[in-house]
């Protein structure tokens, strides 16, 4: 039996390590999943480990849950996968507690994170998710199978997925700890101790969700004097689309590929990356105390008493200062790479991918030609479909993984392409 291992018990994780189980209750030889996550099982959901406070609603809809699409992914297996992994829906969680009538009631309210975190801690107790407590320090190939370095201990495993956010992002000159400068993640932590007696002045650094919950915060939380600068390199704050024709790459992304990729990357950009919610877009357009700036934030200096943001737009530059300043431009999506041992990331930064690893993702989100294999959903939009960086095909994404380390009787159409080892 292969081993699957997953770094990180977030949604991604928890998903393959359901479907895992979905496969092996259909009849189907399915791999062996393990889990390692440093902290809480879907803790960064939780609201007590920075990333949101737990009370923002979900940008998906809950439907949208561990195993959507339920998709035909498993031939005649595919039923008896989908019966078992209705075990695991969102549904089924609302009526194990009772709430399903007056959820459907409200007209299907979106859930919190701490909710959604809650779902996701049962699915992984009734899905038994094999989990192990540990930070991976390290990741080489020895002997054609992945050793996972713990800080105490190691993993062994056929095949590796990388799931979760890294780092934030970082702008010239921001201090690693500030009292007046936070980050997407650390402000959340800080959020509690902000008080509202006095008026301040507040730059938000971003136009993306993370962004419009900083400041849909910022006005809740501060004195009525306050002002909310937003800096966006964009120029202006766009809303995420929400047609059929744009959710449905999402959700199905077979014709994906076919797209040119100027068109993927703009479609990217349009419904993805840099783009406000059409909920948090409500909540702003009745709000008062904020403007947009257009430029970049090109350098920070933090001061005892204030911190100057140094703001360019074409060829001209800004210096402003402020009383509070938070980066919110997004988090590391390659953060894995410092992970990898010198003989994997030579291998990377060769002509076999570097620069360009998000065009060499292939079906089952691995890296093409990589072995063994590297599964990459944070880097896979690009080449196969804008839902597996996030949380809009959590059951497809795990189809695409497990895919590859369980036969059936009629192969599914994996690329086949000569893999060469690390």
């Amino acid at each position: 039996m292969p081993t699957l291992a997953v770094v990180g018990a977030g949604p991604k994780g928890i998903a393959i390590a359901a479907k895992a189980r979905a496969v092996a209750a259909a009849g189907l030889d399915a791999p062996r999943v393990v889990l390692v996550e440093r902290g809480a099982v879907a803790g960064n959901w939780s609201g007590r480990q920075g990333y949101t406070s737990g009370l923002l609603p979900l940008g998906t809809p809950a439907e949208k849950d561990i195993g959507f699409p339920y998709a035909d992914s498993w031939g005649a297996a595919s039923p008896a996968v989908t019966a078992a992994m209705a075990d695991y829906s969102w549904q089924r969680h609302l009526i194990a507690h009772g709430m399903y009538a007056d959820w459907v009631d409200r007209g299907r309210l979106r859930p919190t994170h701490r909710q959604w975190s809650c779902y996701l801690r049962e699915v992984a107790d009734r899905a038994q998710a094999e989990i192990v407590a540990g930070e991976v320090v390290s990741l080489e190939a020895v002997g054609g199978r992945w050793r996972l370095a713990l800080e105490h201990g190691e993993v062994w495993a056929d095949g590796v997925v990388f799931t979760g956010a890294g780092p934030p992002i970082r702008v010239a000159g921001q201090p690693r700890e500030h009292p007046r400068v936070f980050d997407g993640r650390s402000y959340w932590l800080a959020e509690r101790a902000l008080k509202k007696e006095v008026a301040r002045s507040a730059c938000v650094i971003g136009s993306g969700e993370t962004a419009a919950s900083v400041v849909i915060s910022l006005l809740t939380k501060s004195h009525k004097g306050s002002t909310v600068d937003v800096v966006t390199s964009r120029g202006v704050l766009y809303s995420r689309g929400e047609s059929y024709d744009e959710n449905r790459f999402y959700s199905d992304p077979g014709d994906w590929p076919q797209l040119a990729e100027s068109h993927r990357r703009e479609f990217l950009e349009r419904t993805d990356r840099g783009v406000f919610s059409p909920q948090a877009e409500a909540i702003l357009n009745q709000s008062y105390g904020f403007r947009t700036l257009a430029g970049r934030a090109v350098r920070i200096e933090a001061g005892e008493r204030q911190v100057v943001v140094t703001i360019e737009y074409g060829s001209e530059r800004e210096r402003v200062a402020y009383d509070l300043v938070v980066v919110a431009i997004g988090f590391q999506a390659r953060w894995f790479e410092r992970l990898l041992h010198p003989q994997v990331r030579r291998r990377l930064a060769s002509g076999l991918a570097g620069p360009e690893l998000e065009r060499r993702i292939e079906l089952d989100l691995s890296v093409a030609g990589l072995n063994p294999p590297l599964h990459l959903p944070m880097v896979a939009g690009l080449a196969q479909g804008p839902g597996f960086p996030n949380l809009s095909c959590l059951g497809l994404l795990s189809d695409r993984i497990l895919r590859r380390y369980v036969a059936l009787e009629a192969p599914a159409p994996v690329a086949a392409e000569r893999r060469e080892s690390v």
